[in-house]
C-alpha cells in the first residue's frame, strides 16, 4: 500500500467528514448516534486546518528570513573582499599582509 501524501490525509477527513453528515439518519438507524464523533472530528478538522495555515505562514517566514540572510551575506562578504583589494592596492600584492588576507579566502 503506498503512503498518504498529507494532502491525501486531508482530504480523506473532509470526505469521511461530510460522508458522516449526510449519513447521519442511515447511521442512527443502524443504532449508532454519530453526533459525537462528527462534532469530534469537526473539532480536530479545524485545529488541522489553523495548523495548516500557521505552518505555511512559517515556511514563508522561513524562505524570507533565508533570502535576507544571503543577502546580508553577500554585502557583507562584498565589502570585506573589497577591502581586501583596497588593501592590496595600497601595500602591493607581494606584501606579506596581502598574502595572509587572500589566504583567508582560500
Amino acid at each position: 500500500m503506498a503512503r498518504q501524501t498529507e494532502k491525501e490525509k486531508r482530504d480523506f477527513v473532509d470526505h469521511i467528514l461530510t460522508t458522516a453528515q449526510d449519513e447521519t439518519e442511515t447511521l442512527t438507524q443502524a443504532g449508532f448516534d454519530p453526533k459525537l464523533r462528527i462534532e469530534g472530528l469537526k473539532s480536530k478538522s479545524t485545529l488541522l486546518k489553523e495548523a495548516e495555515v500557521a505552518q505555511q505562514k512559517a515556511q514563508a517566514a522561513a524562505i524570507d528570513a533565508t533570502k535576507a540572510s544571503n543577502e546580508a551575506l553577500k554585502d557583507a562578504y562584498d565589502d570585506a573582499s573589497s577591502f581586501v583589494n583596497l588593501i592590496e592596492g595600497l601595500l602591493g600584492k607581494d606584501n606579506s599582509l596581502v598574502h595572509k588576507l587572500r589566504k583567508f579566502r582560500n
